[in-house]
């Protein structure tokens, strides 16, 4: 509803005139002062970096296991590092009434009394103790970082909790603007539905938007209160950038219990376990010093005392460096089984969660996709306003403006939701991180600047017949939604009724692509330019993307002996159609057959932007790729392959064939027939038939 139709009531009661003016000037400055907010900053598309977002342990959480093996481990470093194979030796020894000889020293002692210090330099020593304290630092990297690590989901818990937090935060900053645009708005159309000068859509939709408003509001204010609460802070610091998944780096980073000694451990591992079993540490060499002191038996002869000096060598016959080194590791693969591994068809599981992230990814896409659809209505609605168009109502243009902050708050909510998924993914996949298995992807703001490829064309034909009040449209509506079709060929005519509903449905639908076709044969003979005229008049043509041409001279009965005069004139039709779509700024498609000449073929590609080839009746696949060489080859972007649903017994077959053509845009022809089949499909009976 535009400006003119406000002021229907104006000339019989000029009081409500003035009232209703005000209104709609204090509107349009609401308008105003808001349509530049986009909240792109918010969304950080454009980020090019990875996530930081790292699974750490906070201080407050302790695993019980691995802080007693670090004290542990610490203890017994500090012991062999003090231990540097020092013993000090004492010994007393007194005779009984008989006199001991000692032979070695020739001497007949009453008692005798030794002091002395042993230092053991190898086995059990101070070489031996040094590399047992090397050994124990190694494995402290070990136990914090392998899998002796015992994570609980706590961790997990947190930085989910991070996420939620700092995207709510992004969030809120949103709603807090759509609340005060909406309690503006609700103030002044409140007053304009009391003048009855504001439709009933209009108004529940405001309504709407408030209800929707303040229950996101509710939801993310209680949680940030809550995570206050808990003194869970906001990290800003966290980068969260839009990412892609890698699912080969991904696999490469599950690990499994190791089976071999040498071939899965870390390298530090294996440098211990040769330490342990090097040969020297199985030679023994002490260094002793004895101090004597002997009570003589013999009178005459004094007591004597002596200091004396030697080394103790042992060596083993058999050396067993291999046995060793292979117990070591074995011991520590035994440890390492106490902790949780991957489990085994792990790869299944994180293929499900690798099929969801991509499938939300998809969404993403499509919700810039329909941001960038809310810009351009956005953009019209302010030349409308520039050039005091009629057509211009600020009610309406703020009810857009909402919907495209709206998608901003969608956006985030998805983008939330890709990264609990990675946190999911991580969490299957110990001593691994996000950045290992993600990549960065960037999503302009301009849809014609995007750096990702656009969603294949998923096209489906309606024609009047299916559109033939609002119980109908509702419905068309609700299958498109359900099947995923981006892209609505609707048929266009020129009768009063049918147009009321056809712009009603344009209405429910203007975010998704909609193509208006011109399936008129007898506008081969002239007269397309005043008909498009006519078509701008009788459609709100912001809400439209492209002009479909279905015109088919091939139909016409003389068309066989008249073939080159009339491809001339579908040559002429076409340029003049061109004309008109640029001038509108709108895109021109047409739906041809697989028998066309090159020369119109040139023509075609050349102005057209999506040419939908009909292949009908004989689905082969080989003919199918056969006859649509020449129009590949000119312009493979450009093709939209259109199969009948009537030429198959179920929507399975159909699809199929899509696959094994190997094009990517489709089209369904079309909504009625494709209807039949998922009927079929689930043995639904119509009662109407």
């Amino acid at each position: 509803m535009g400006l003119k139709q406000l002021y229907v009531s104006a000339q019989t009661d000029p009081q409500k005139d003035e009232a209703v003016s005000k209104l709609i000037k204090e509107l349009s400055v609401l308008w105003d002062n808001n349509k530049e907010e986009t909240f792109n900053h918010l969304l950080d598309n454009k980020s090019k970096k990875a996530t930081n977002l790292k699974i750490t342990f906070p201080t407050i959480i302790k695993n019980d296991r691995v802080e007693l093996l670090t004290r542990r481990n610490l203890i017994m470093q500090k012991l062999y590092r003090k231990d540097l194979g020092f013993n000090a030796t004492a010994s007393y020894q007194r005779n009984s009434n008989t006199p001991f000889v000692d032979n070695e020293d020739l001497l007949i002692f009453r008692q005798k009394a030794q002091v002395g210090l042993d230092w053991d330099l190898l086995r059990g020593g101070f070489l031996d103790n040094r590399l047992k304290a090397k050994t124990l630092s190694k494995e402290l990297d070990w136990i914090r970082n392998s899998n002796y690590a015992v994570k609980s989901s706590r961790p997990f818990l947190l930085s989910s909790q991070q996420v939620v937090t700092n995207f709510n935060k992004r969030k809120i900053i949103i709603l807090e603007k759509r609340l005060a645009l909406n309690t503006k708005q609700m103030e002044l159309i409140e007053k304009l539905w009391a003048l009855k000068h504001i439709t009933k859509d209009n108004y529940l939709k405001a309504i709407q938007n408030k209800a929707d408003i303040n229950g996101q509001f509710e939801l993310y204010k209680a949680f940030s209160e809550k995570a206050a609460q808990l003194k869970l802070e906001i990290q800003d610091s966290v980068e969260l950038p839009l990412l892609d998944l890698d699912f080969d780096k991904l696999l490469s980073k599950v690990n499994y219990i190791p089976t071999t000694a040498d071939s899965s451990l870390p390298a530090y591992l294996i440098e211990n376990a040769r330490r342990e079993s090097r040969f020297v540490r199985e030679i023994g060499l002490k260094a002793y010093a004895r101090y004597s002191y002997y009570d003589v038996y013999t009178q005459n002869i004094p007591n004597r005392s002596f200091m004396s000096y030697g080394l103790n060598l042992s060596i083993p016959l058999v050396f067993n460096q291999k046995e060793k080194r292979e117990l070591y590791l074995i011991n520590k693969q035994i440890d390492n089984l106490q902790a949780p591994q991957v489990e085994p068809g792990v790869e299944y599981l994180l293929l499900n969660y690798y099929y969801d992230y991509r499938y939300k990814l998809k969404k993403y896409y499509n919700l810039v996709e329909k941001r960038n659809v809310f810009a351009e209505l956005i953009r019209t609605e302010s030349v409308k306003q520039e050039f005091y168009d009629l057509e211009f109502n600020p009610n309406t243009a703020l009810l857009i403006l909402d919907d495209y902050w709206s998608n901003a708050l969608e956006l985030l909510d998805l983008h939330q939701d890709m990264y609990k998924t990675l946190l999911s993914i991580k969490e299957k996949v110990p001593g691994s991180e996000i950045a290992d298995f993600t990549f960065p992807v960037t999503v302009k703001d301009n849809l014609k600047d995007s750096t990702f490829t656009p969603p294949p064309t998923k096209a489906i034909y309606i024609w009047s017949k299916s559109l033939t009040g609002p119980s109908t449209f509702t419905m068309v509506t609700d299958y498109i939604t359900l099947n995923g079709f981006n892209q609505i060929v609707v048929s266009y005519k020129y009768d009063k009724v049918y147009l009321q509903t056809l712009t009603s449905f344009i209405n429910k639908n203007y975010t998704s692509k909609i193509s208006l076709m011109l399936g008129n044969n007898k506008l081969i003979n002239g007269g397309i330019s005043s008909y498009l005229d006519t078509l701008a008049k009788a459609v709100p043509l912001t809400f439209v993307k492209s002009i479909h041409l279905d015109v088919e001279p091939h139909a016409l009965d003389d068309f066989k002996t008249n073939q080159a005069a009339y491809f001339a004139k579908y040559i002429q039709l076409l340029t003049d159609a061109d004309a008109f779509c640029k001038k509108q700024g709108l895109q021109l498609e047409v739906s041809i057959p697989l028998n066309y000449p090159d020369d119109v073929l040139d023509k075609i590609f050349s102005v057209c932007n999506k040419v939908y080839l009909m292949a009908y009746e004989n689905v082969d696949p080989d003919f199918i790729v056969r006859k649509c060489e020449e129009e590949l080859k000119r312009g493979k972007s450009k093709v939209v392959l259109a199969l009948r649903a009537k030429d198959f017994e179920n929507r399975v077959k159909m699809d199929e064939h899509y696959k094994k053509l190997g094009i990517k845009n489709i089209a369904y022809h079309d909504y009625e027939a494709l209807l039949e089949l998922d009927k079929k499909a689930v043995n639904v009976n119509d009662p109407e038939k």
